[in-house]
């Protein structure tokens, strides 16, 4: 808002025509998408739906999660590693092999 503020202080004239013909545009396509939201969610009450319904057939994240590979202990917390991507701090300049899961 602060930005707002202290546009509003230093633009021309033109520069402010330009921002509130932006700023109806935006008010305008948020009120078209208010509308449009109230007409679907409208729908779907009359065809007796809940938004779960629709949801629950959402697709799943079908990538299986990566069992980590090493775990260490420092300062009392158990890290754990699978191996992949940059290399935690808790497992840098040690062997690897010696916390191999």
């Amino acid at each position: 808002m602060r930005e707002i503020r202290s546009f509003i202080k230093s633009a021309s004239f033109s520069e402010l025509e330009k921002a509130a013909e932006l700023i109806n545009e935006a008010i305008e396509s948020q009120r078209e998408q208010q509308q449009v939201k109230e007409e679907v969610l409208a729908l779907i009450k009359e065809k007796g739906l809940t938004l779960d319904d629709l949801v629950s057939g959402a697709p799943v994240d079908k990538r299986a999660k990566v069992k980590p590979k090493y775990r260490i202990e420092k300062d009392g917390q158990i890290f754990e590693w699978t191996g992949r991507g940059k290399t935690p701090k808790a497992f840098s300049g040690v062997n690897l092999d010696d916390y191999k899961i």
